[in-house]
């Protein structure tokens, strides 16, 4: 099998999250036996690049490692060097907000989310003790990309000898409404959806079953509802480990907050350790 991931990046800081995330990260490169570039924004002094060894070390990364020192603003100087450098999976963490069981995404993750140009993996809890990642679900929208995106989630999970692995549709039937309107009892309107869920669920199962894949066996779920929030809820409740998501063609802007794009609602409110397939 080729490499999924042929390099990695990741902003490297001095934190316990940072060094969490180092050691994440040391785990996935030799995963998929890729490159790592390190990249810390800050000023390069006797004092810091020693700091940076030191962590380095700890963490038991031994092959050589690309380190780039920038400075600016956090997220454009991150997303800049790592698009410089041909990264191909950008990492980044989620934060513990007040040390309770609640994670908030900082804005540099936020803004790696929404315009890296490579692949893009958000990590909810990174530990100092990285473990592979069983549960595997993905979201699908029928698309090239989203096919695309279900061969790469299928390929790491094989490498992570994965447990679980859950491919999800979730649609909105704009006609339902109507229909309701049109309709004369509860009966005729439940027919009419279970009509609409059956075919969903024979159109997902024709859709993974024409990709091929060999070696773990695949859930199919199809979902009737909000578009993007039900995939993502989904997740959340069945304590996904990893939840994969196809990036959108164009770059999310502020108007796709106020009327969400389907992936707003996994990046406000993360299910689960997200990975994002540019």
């Amino acid at each position: 099998m080729a490499s999924l991931f042929n390099k990695l990046g990741l902003a490297i800081t001095f934190s316990p999250t940072g060094k969490a995330l180092l050691k994440e990260t040391k785990r996935l490169s030799e995963l998929f036996d890729a490159q790592l570039v390190l990249i810390h924004v800050g000023k390069k002094t006797a004092e810091t690049e020693s700091q940076l060894n030191k962590i380095i070390s700890e963490a038991g990364i031994l092959k050589e490692t690309e380190i780039i020192w920038t400075s600016g603003d956090p997220a454009n100087a991150i997303l800049k060097s790592s698009k410089k450098a041909g990264v191909d999976l950008l990492i980044a963490g989620a934060l513990e907000k007040e040390k309770l069981i609640k994670y908030y995404i900082g804005s540099v993750a936020r803004k790696i989310m929404r315009e890296a140009s490579s692949s893009s993996l958000i990590l909810k809890e990174p530990s100092l003790e990285p473990a592979p990642f069983k549960k595997f679900y993905v979201s699908t929208d029928f698309t090239p990309e989203s096919e695309r995106t279900i061969k790469i989630a299928y390929n790491f999970a094989l490498l992570e000898n994965a447990e679980e692995f859950v491919v999800i549709s979730d649609y909105n039937t704009p006609g339902l409404a109507s229909t309701i309107l049109d309709s004369v009892s509860m009966e005729e309107i439940q027919k009419t959806k279970d009509l609409w869920q059956t075919e969903e669920e024979e159109n997902l199962k024709m859709f993974v079953r024409e990709l091929n894949l060999k070696g773990l066996e695949i859930k199919t779920v199809s979902l009737y509802g909000k578009e993007g929030w039900e995939a993502s809820n989904y997740a959340r409740q069945h304590k996904a480990d990893i939840f994969v998501v196809t990036a959108p063609q164009k770059r999310l802007k502020f108007i796709d907050r106020l009327f969400h794009h389907e992936l707003e609602y996994s990046f406000e409110r993360l299910p689960s350790n997200l990975l994002i397939i540019r």
